[in-house]
């Protein structure tokens, strides 16, 4: 049993590091970077494509995150929870919706918008910057919460 807990908090560690670290990296490194060196139309049209493949990579992120900590917290706790249990389940929904909501939604939408130009892009840019923001703020709970576990 000990073992299948390794592996669990492996992939549960390793799905948080690319919500986590994705957020960080594309949004507080990369980006201002990128619309400092290049014109804004041509780093907006990076940035998209940038987005696009990373959305692929959060998608099995957060696949991951969900099916090991339900594992987690359904056959090794043993549905046994606390406060801390309970807080990091709500995070991993919540941190699930919100990306499925990126991906499959927020995405395609954004994408459209900047292809014909619509005036609602940059509502809908907000949008999904604020909501990788709670992302980000609900897997750093979760990972305090893990360890607490």
């Amino acid at each position: 049993m000990q073992i299948i807990s390794y592996i669990l908090n492996f992939f549960k560690l390793s799905s948080l590091i690319v919500v986590i670290g994705s957020t960080i990296t594309l949004g507080a490194l990369m980006a201002p970077v990128i619309f400092k060196v290049l014109e804004r139309s041509e780093a907006a049209k990076l940035m998209v494509d940038i987005f696009a493949r990373y959305d692929a990579w959060l998608n099995i992120a957060v696949i991951i995150l969900l099916v090991s900590y339900s594992i987690d917290l359904i056959f090794i706790q043993r549905l046994n929870w606390g406060i801390p249990q309970i807080i990091t389940a709500l995070g991993v929904v919540l941190i699930s919706v919100l990306s499925f909501y990126l991906i499959y939604t927020l995405s395609p939408e954004i994408h459209e918008a900047f292809n014909n130009q619509a005036k609602n892009f940059r509502e809908l840019h907000n949008t999904s910057e604020k909501i990788h923001k709670f992302n980000f703020l609900l897997g750093i709970i979760v990972l305090v919460c893990s360890f607490v576990i």
